[in-house]
């Protein structure tokens, strides 16, 4: 059996599409296969930095093999999305393992431009009941600290809790990771020089925290780059941290995830 197993994921890999990059050596290989199809609904915050390709790109890595797609719009809120008939075309047409929802960082605090919950809920009124989904909790910056009216530690965390209440939507603590790390490690940026948007080391964390909780794997060990190769065979890099600060992005997102 476990030779049967092999042989169809040797098969598999070499059928796969020419942009995928192989890292798993010969001695390695596992003897399972899981294919997964998952699927991010949100903004810039989700595909900065490739963050959907890093993420298969990690599941490649450790023999996953996750297929990860994005429908993303920037700026876009859950109102915005519930009213594009793309996406209800998406959901209605396809079927994903895993859907993971980001609302944009200020109207789950301010609500301003629709309800959050009223549009979380419409969105998964129309995703099957065999989808896991869950909420990308996103980061606090500098800017929103206004709307931090309770005064909370993580204030996003706390509304989107309130959110998917008697739901079994899982919450994914980006945020709470962010927060961590630059409080163990200021000496390292997380975002961007509009100190908003998440820069590569901000991308790889989210991308760490997100694999370690769809898999229950630690991103410990995980490559510092990911490449494809484009048309013309040129490789062309999806994301890249440095030796310098890879180790303490992985140990932050296992000492949040585990």
């Amino acid at each position: 059996m476990r030779l049967i197993k092999l042989l169809t994921f040797l098969f598999f890999i070499s059928c796969s599409s020419s942009a995928n990059e192989n890292y798993i050596e010969s001695e390695d290989l596992p003897f399972s296969i899981i294919n997964e199809k998952i699927l991010f609904i949100g903004n810039s915050f989700t595909f900065y930095w490739n963050l959907p390709s890093q993420l298969e790109k990690m599941s490649n890595e450790r023999g996953l093999n996750w297929d990860v797609r994005h429908f993303t719009v920037p700026s876009a809120t859950l109102k915005i999305h519930w009213n594009n008939p793309d996406l209800r075309s998406l959901l209605e047409s396809e079927t994903f393992d895993h859907i993971i929802i980001q609302e944009h960082s200020t109207n789950i605090l301010t609500n301003a431009d629709g309800n959050s919950k009223f549009y979380f809920d419409q969105i998964r009124s129309i995703i099957p009941a065999s989808s896991q989904v869950h909420f990308f909790s996103t980061w606090m910056y500098p800017s929103m600290e206004q709307f931090n009216i309770n005064n909370e530690e993580y204030p996003i965390e706390e509304s989107i809790k309130q959110i998917i209440e008697g739901t079994t939507t899982k919450l994914i603590p980006v945020g709470r990771a962010f927060k961590l790390f630059q409080e163990k490690y200021p000496q390292f940026n997380l975002l961007m020089e509009d100190e908003k948007h998440p820069n590569s080391n901000g991308s790889y964390l989210a991308s760490c925290i997100i694999f370690s909780h769809l898999s229950s794997e630690s991103s410990l060990n995980l490559s510092k780059r990911y490449k494809g190769i484009d048309n013309n065979g040129v490789d062309i890099y999806y994301s890249i941290v440095e030796d310098e600060v890879l180790p303490f992005l992985q140990q932050t997102s296992d000492e949040v995830i585990f």
